[in-house]
This record gives structure tokens, C-alpha cells and sequence, in this order.
């Protein structure tokens, strides 16, 4: 067991909308980057859901789902539950169970 941190970026020629926590906390929310932590003395990992469009009126978006757990080292899942934008994701782990998407 030890730390969770997830940080998703996007180009700066999207934007993202509030995301959905499913654990942790958000310790920063810029234009094309988002940051979550699992929340200090918590036994849960971080992350959950973020919506990523080209504008912020537009209907179609890209849903991304992601959560690192606070069991074990680098354990953790992450997926496109929508892609209308047709998005490409790369993701990696550094440190002590950080995620970077």
C-alpha cells in the first residue's frame, strides 16, 4: 500500500468539465490538466470521470475513466467509456503509484 495520484492532460485546444470523483480529492483543475490525490489518512485510491470536448456547448465528448488504487504499487485502470472525438491515450506510471494520462 502506499500513495495514488492520477494526472490526465489534453491539448489545450479542448476542454474538460468538472470531473466525477469516485475517491480522492482534486488538488488542481487547469485549462488541460487535472490532478487527483487519494485524500490523506484514506485507505481508497483516487480518480473517476472526466469529459473532454472541443467546446464547452458541444454535444459530442470523449469520457474518460480512470482510477489508481490505494492496494499495491502501480495498480489502477483506465479507459474511454465514450470517445466521440476519437481521442488517443497514452498512459504511464512514475514515482510511488502515479498514474499520467
Amino acid at each position: 500500500m502506499g500513495n495514488a495520484a492520477l494526472t490526465i492532460h489534453h491539448p489545450s485546444s479542448l476542454v474538460h468539465g468538472d470531473p466525477v470523483l469516485e475517491g480522492g480529492k482534486v488538488v488542481y483543475n487547469k485549462p488541460n490538466e487535472i490532478r487527483f490525490e487519494k485524500s490523506s489518512g484514506a485507505a481508497t485510491g483516487c480518480g473517476g470521470r472526466v469529459q473532454i470536448r472541443k467546446t464547452v456547448q458541444d454535444d459530442e465528448y470523449s469520457e474518460l475513466y480512470a482510477y489508481v488504487s490505494y492496494n499495491g504499487a502501480d495498480n489502477g485502470e483506465w479507459r474511454w467509456d465514450n470517445n466521440d472525438l476519437g481521442l488517443k491515450m497514452h498512459a504511464r506510471w512514475v514515482g510511488n503509484s502515479e498514474l499520467i494520462i
